[in-house]
């Protein structure tokens, strides 16, 4: 009998646990939505590099070399 108490006992979550679990869980959110902002932000950037890249390149006039031929 008294086994089967103790065993009882070790088997019930500490009143501390649950929050503890909050915490962790808590943690996990508060990492990820760092992570999804940094995402976000590197993203934007990445696009906004392209795009000014892209702009630039069509504004660049090519110069043709002494040997180019024109019925090519």
């Amino acid at each position: 009998m008294l086994r089967l108490e103790r065993k009882q006992s070790e088997a019930k979550p500490s009143s501390r646990e649950p929050k503890v679990r909050w915490d962790v869980l808590f943690k996990d959110l508060s990492f990820l939505g760092s992570l999804s902002l940094a995402h976000v932000k590197v993203w934007r950037v990445l696009r906004r590099r392209r795009r000014e890249r892209a702009a630039r390149l069509k504004h660049i006039k090519l110069v043709q070399g002494p040997n180019h031929r024109q019925d090519e």
